[in-house]
């Protein structure tokens, strides 16, 4: 039996700190209508291994209830595919199981997006991210 996909509050990213330090010190992967900035850092005990965070500007989407949707959506694509990032990511970057992984997804399109096209934008993004980590841990 398949475990159930779920997101828990504390695998949202929500301290101050470190959404400023994933702003200056992360990396950024496009993958329209996407924008993902990701960062690796050292691993805290009272963290999960993975952090996410989702974002949509009022500048794209001025409707509140249509950004809401943007990010429902978000999250429930990334819900589904967060057990295969875990995995994928023990498999490609064994070495990263010591570190923490920080993601912020930031909506760029100017309407609203359906969940299957979000799941599609979202898997192909955490695929080049898992991609630059495999490659930045062989260099």
């Amino acid at each position: 039996m398949q475990a159930r996909a779920t997101l828990k509050k504390s695998e949202i990213l929500r301290l101050k700190n470190d959404i400023d330090e994933l702003f200056k010190e992360g990396k950024s992967v496009k993958v329209p209508p996407l924008k993902i900035l990701y960062q690796v850092a050292p691993h805290d005990a009272t963290k999960p291994k993975v952090q996410a965070m989702f974002i949509v500007s009022r500048r794209t989407l001025k409707s509140a209830a249509r950004r809401n949707r943007v990010k429902r959506c978000m999250r429930e694509a990334y819900r589904h595919l967060k057990a295969d990032l875990l995995t994928a990511l023990a498999q490609r970057c064994p070495s990263v199981h010591q570190l923490r992984l920080a993601l912020l997804f930031q909506s760029a399109s100017t309407e609203t997006v359906s969940t299957k096209q979000m799941k599609m934008a979202l898997n192909k993004g955490i695929e080049k991210v898992l991609a630059r980590l495999s490659h930045e841990q062989i260099s």
